[in-house]
């Protein structure tokens, strides 16, 4: 994105805020469907990844359906008018209120997620997928891992199939679904989880509607060509997805919206001390967590010409572990320069919080020509308003 659209945004909105070029989203759901030409698929994004109302609906409007993983999620996929056939739930923990609102609405899926969960199904009649545990590794952080058996999602191969014998009669098993983790950049943990997933269709001898082989496409967060290689998904795992001879559904977030997001930010101070050099801005864990949760790296830069320094970048929080990049080269900002944040789309805003008493920031939507307020910048009286309620 050209830098004088960061300058207008900031200047307009203050800072920090979350900027999103819609031309960016729909170059890469461009991307997926090129990957998968030949392939009978249908692409659900994954709102926990983001669940901006605007930026849902332009998505809607892309085709995509909508991949929930909590009621919230659900009634607002509703509200911004997906249709409940484009629906797929997912998540564990699921009650037994929250199945019988899917259920009694006629949702596309629920994804099942225990044996637990199908007892505590109300006596109605669903659409379910169960999700397959294959154990694989999939090579990314441990906290976005979930395919392996210590994970706490899905059910193995051998529990599977005493689901699948004992079903009750008012659940119709459509579909089985897979999904191993996210940010994954190599194909193996893919082609492993895959062939897993074909051998158990196989020795059920399963008729199904769908396979639905989750997200999980990892980025380029570091900016240097270490994203997942979509030519190699399409040689080598595309004809996988063929042989199966069902529709292909995927729940993909991080790679439709992550590099579509920026996180724009002023410094506020530069400090150096007699160890290292400090780079305070106005933005936070409290809006950008990653950093600080997963030691997570994210692209920064200041919109500066000076000389390069190493530095810390750091928040305005009571908090050590407020880093937004520890030891990174940058251009030695001044204070009032603003810095941004790449690859933010996913899991930025979504995961934001109130510590400190922190105010959540706006999110502003770009598409090509006009910047558009999506969300306006959170007050102290909307968190307080919170706190106020009638005397008992």
């Amino acid at each position: 994105m050209d830098k004088e659209v960061f300058l207008t945004a900031a200047k307009k909105f203050g800072t920090p805020l979350y900027l999103y070029d819609l031309k960016e989203i729909e170059k890469r759901f461009e991307m997926v469907e090129n990957t998968l030409l030949g392939v009978n698929h249908k692409v659900f994004f994954a709102f926990k990844a983001n669940s901006n109302p605007y930026l849902v609906d332009f998505l809607r409007a892309l085709g995509l359906g909508a991949d929930v993983v909590s009621l919230n999620e659900y009634k607002l996929a509703l509200s911004v008018g997906f249709r409940t056939s484009e629906i797929v739930v997912n998540g564990n923990g699921k009650t037994t209120d929250e199945l019988k609102t899917y259920a009694e609405s006629k949702v596309g899926c629920i994804n099942v997620d225990s044996l637990e969960e199908i007892r505590r199904f109300p006596n109605l009649s669903a659409r379910i997928a169960i999700r397959i545990n294959p154990n694989v590794d999939a090579k990314t952080h441990p906290h976005i891992s979930t395919g392996l058996k210590k994970n706490k999602f899905g059910v193995d191969i051998q529990t599977a199939s005493r689901m699948i014998r004992n079903l009750p009669s008012n659940l119709k098993l459509v579909g089985l679904h897979c999904h191993i983790g996210s940010q994954i950049t190599n194909i193996s943990p893919f082609m492993d989880a895959f062939r897993s997933l074909k051998d158990f269709i196989e020795e059920e001898n399963l008729n199904l509607e769908f396979i639905n082989i989750g997200g999980g496409w990892g980025i380029d967060y570091e900016h240097n060509g270490k994203g997942l290689n979509v030519r190699n998904y399409r040689e080598k795992v595309v004809p996988m997805l063929r042989n199966f001879g069902v529709p292909v559904h995927l729940e993909l977030g991080r790679f439709i919206i992550g590099p579509a997001g920026y996180l724009v930010t002023q410094v506020k101070e530069v400090k150096t001390t007699a160890l290292k050099n400090f780079v305070v801005v106005d933005a936070s864990m409290s809006d950008l967590i990653r950093p600080s949760l997963y030691n997570a790296y994210h692209h920064i830069k200041f919109l500066s010409n000076d000389s390069q320094i190493v530095a810390d970048v750091v928040g305005r929080l009571c908090e050590s572990g407020d880093i937004l990049a520890k030891d990174r080269k940058i251009s030695k900002p001044k204070t009032g320069d603003l810095g941004v944040v790449y690859d933010v789309g996913a899991y930025g805003y979504t995961m934001s919080s109130n510590y400190n008493l922190s105010l959540r920031p706006p999110e502003v939507a770009f598409d090509g020509e006009k910047l558009k307020l999506i969300r306006r910048r959170e007050t102290l009286e909307d968190v307080v308003r919170l706190c106020k309620y009638p005397e008992n």
